[in-house]
């Protein structure tokens, strides 16, 4: 294998500060978007809470999901790569799951990576669907998700970029892109 890219997103300051700032517009654009699907679906629900109890219920279910978004990345790396450790740690503003000496294809990766985004938006969305949740806290609840999910969003840019063959190996601190060797017969 030939290394095409090394990614070190937990030592380097300046990636990870530009991730979290691209997060802003990020939110922004999926605040959008939720609110013109929950225009298009509308569903008789409870009304938000604009309380400080229900923005700190708000912030505490926001914490929890990022606790879950990265069980799902855990649970897929074990998933694709059983004999594998998963560990997980929070950096520079960064929280994560790795599975540090795993290799993937760029497809297997894309579904590890994209998971935690799809399934908490559905699981968000399904809630709102049966009036667990407002139309407000959906909106706002799954923009910020969304938008926290820039890291993950990132992998899958740098994965469209790569070449076909690539393979994706994780590491403690980011990850590596190699081009597949081709034998020759």
């Amino acid at each position: 294998m030939k290394l095409l890219k090394s990614i070190d997103l937990l030592n380097d300051q300046q990636a990870a500060l530009r991730l979290n700032l691209a997060a802003i517009p990020l939110m922004l654009v999926f605040y959008f978007a939720f609110n013109a699907l929950t225009n298009a679906i509308s569903v008789d629900g409870p009304e938000r809470n604009r309380s400080l109890a229900g923005f700190l219920l708000e912030f505490l279910v926001f914490l929890f999901l990022i606790v879950l978004h990265e069980l799902i990345h855990g649970l897929f790396f074990k998933v694709f790569a059983p004999n594998q450790k998963v560990k997980f740690g929070f950096k520079n503003g960064l929280a994560y799951a790795t599975a540090p000496g795993s290799i993937y294809s760029k497809g297997t990766f894309a579904w590890i990576s994209l998971a935690p985004f799809v399934l908490i938006t559905l699981g968000l969305f399904g809630a709102y669907l049966a009036s667990g949740l407002s139309r407000g806290a959906f909106v706002l609840i799954a923009a910020i998700h969304a938008g926290a999910c820039v890291g993950d969003f990132y992998w899958i840019y740098l994965l469209l970029k790569a070449p076909a063959k690539t393979l994706v190996k994780d590491t403690e601190v980011g990850l590596n892109l190699y081009k597949k060797e081709t034998t020759s017969e």
